[in-house]
């Protein structure tokens, strides 16, 4: 039972992670901000993934495997970690410019 509650925050708390990247990238109009929205809609997409992955609804072990790699175990985490990246060096790059 209580997992289930904590299911229902972290999707919760992934909405609201959501709303803010969009609110802020709204603000600032910059195309880091773009990235940092994708990045957590991304964060997002992993947390839908595991929960899928949680109640069996999808076996991320035999969906999508490509030389006996299932890629449904890595890709969420490697697309979160590269947008993140780009998100910092685009970020820093802005920064720069605008100086």
């Amino acid at each position: 039972m209580v997992i289930h509650i904590l299911n229902i925050v972290e999707m919760g708390l992934g909405i609201i992670l959501i709303f803010f990247a969009a609110v802020l990238w709204s603000m600032f109009r910059r195309f880091s901000s773009a990235l940092l929205a994708l990045t957590a809609l991304f964060v997002y997409a992993s947390m839908i993934l595991d929960l899928l992955d949680f109640y069996r609804i999808v076996d991320r072990d035999s969906l999508l495997i490509y030389r006996d790699i299932p890629i449904l175990n890595y890709a969420p985490t490697f697309l979160i970690i590269l947008a993140f990246i780009f998100t910092l060096f685009l970020f820093f790059k802005e920064e720069k410019n605008l100086k």
